[in-house]
């Protein structure tokens, strides 16, 4: 099973996530929860780099992936940041409703 954890702010903003673990949907290579988790956290750390320029130093090994916002950031970039992570947030819970069995999205 992966495991999903948000860790949100005083204002309820996520704030980073961590995610652990493997589906067992599907054969190694060939699982597609976990691409798709995969795909959408990695499209979201990508985009608050690349994008939104923010410095972060995720975490990467196999079956565990760790980000988390710097403390400091401009009002404009957390808000930038805001609308990707709400977005991998929605796309998560989409995918939760599909594969429940498989995937667990929890809040710390």
């Amino acid at each position: 099973m992966i495991t999903i954890s948000l860790f949100k702010d005083q204002n309820h903003k996520v704030k980073g996530f961590t995610v652990e673990g493997h589906a067992g949907y599907g054969e190694h290579g060939t699982d597609i929860v976990c691409a798709a988790v995969t795909t959408v956290t990695m499209t979201t750390v990508n985009g608050l780099t690349d994008v939104v320029n923010i410095s972060l130093t995720p975490e990467v090994r196999e079956g565990f992936l760790s980000c988390s916002l710097p403390d400091k950031l401009s009002e404009t970039k957390r808000r930038e940041a805001d609308v990707l992570l709400e977005s991998m947030v929605l796309t998560l819970q989409n995918l939760v409703s599909q594969y429940g069995e498989y995937i667990r999205l929890q809040e710390e």
